[in-house]
């Protein structure tokens, strides 16, 4: 395949390019310029534009991985989850018939009050669904205007972990770990691991029909056991233990996007069900957490 990205030089479309091109695809990444990370992906083979339009035509999928989470303007929520994607939606259609992956998140069910565990959802594009994050808000706007065009996935991710993360929350969790020290905290959620989220978009760009999948991993997690994984991963027994209550974050869960959705998956089991995707995708996660932990490891330099 040919495979277009926009965002494809950020964590998640970063990891996805490189495993694209280990399965033998072409993957032309849309960068706003030659940075590292642009650079780091051309020299593994990646082609690398600055412009995408002229491109649109002659590809077979275009993966949309841009969002909004660390910006500080309501707006930007609003053009970069639901307007960009859905003008780039447009052109792409008007001079090509392929698949158009939209990747949205677990955001728009984050305040989800179904009790059945794992939560499967099988209606409409954000029906019943009440987010509380203007994150989740502004996915579930982007995934009603992509359900508009003739030939789209759309792909809900939970938290995600996986090397090339500039996110500091995984910096100080695998720094935590090497130094023996975890958090305890036993409720149970929903993860993916960067390889199973690529491998749900490859076989979503190669679907006939048009439909949104929950995509995590195998099991669920929680603190606990997400840090005894990677203890394993390094060889470093975890020696002493932080109790974590939830209760901590609720005075300061309105100051950050994050942190709204960090309580909110915190203080309720958010499992969701993957079933979906393995019936209608043949997508069946890969148990490599431990495995992706020590990718994760090496990438901070951790191990070598």
């Amino acid at each position: 395949m040919r495979i277009l990205t926009l965002g494809g030089t950020g964590f998640v479309g970063s990891n996805f390019v490189r495993y694209a091109i280990n399965k033998g695809h072409e993957v032309l990444v849309y960068a706003r310029s030659m940075n590292q990370y642009a650079k780091a992906l051309q020299e593994i083979g990646a082609n690398i534009i600055l412009s995408y339009e002229n491109y649109l035509k002659d590809v077979d999928c275009l993966v949309y991985f841009i969002g909004a989470m660390w910006a500080k303007d309501p707006k930007e929520f609003d053009y970069l989850q639901v307007r960009l994607p859905y003008e780039i939606g447009q052109k792409f259609f008007r001079v090509n018939s392929g698949k158009f992956i939209y990747i949205s998140s677990i955001g728009v069910s984050e305040n989800i009050d179904a009790k059945e565990r794992p939560i499967v959802e099988e209606s409409s594009h954000c029906l019943g669904l009440n987010p509380n994050t203007l994150h989740g808000i502004t996915k579930c706007e982007g995934e009603k205007r992509i359900a508009t065009f003739p030939n789209y996935a759309i792909l809900r991710f939970p938290i995600i972990y996986g090397p090339y993360s500039r996110i500091m929350m995984w910096r100080i969790f695998m720094w935590l770990v090497s130094h023996g020290v975890g958090i305890k905290n036993d409720n149970l959620f929903s993860v993916v691991s960067t390889i199973n989220t690529s491998k749900a978009i490859e076989l979503s760009c190669k679907y006939k029909r048009n439909d949104y999948f929950y995509i995590t991993d195998r099991e669920p997690s929680s603190l606990t056991s997400l840090f005894l994984d990677a203890s394993k991963a390094i060889n470093r027994e975890i020696k002493g233990w932080i109790p974590f209550n939830v209760k901590i974050l609720e005075p300061f869960r309105s100051a950050h996007e994050i942190l709204k959705m960090a309580y909110d998956v915190l203080s309720r089991q958010l499992i969701y069900s993957y079933a979906k995707a393995e019936r209608e995708l043949g997508y069946t996660p890969e148990d490599v957490r431990i495995e992706t932990f020590k990718e994760m490891a090496k990438y901070y330099g951790i191990i070598t």
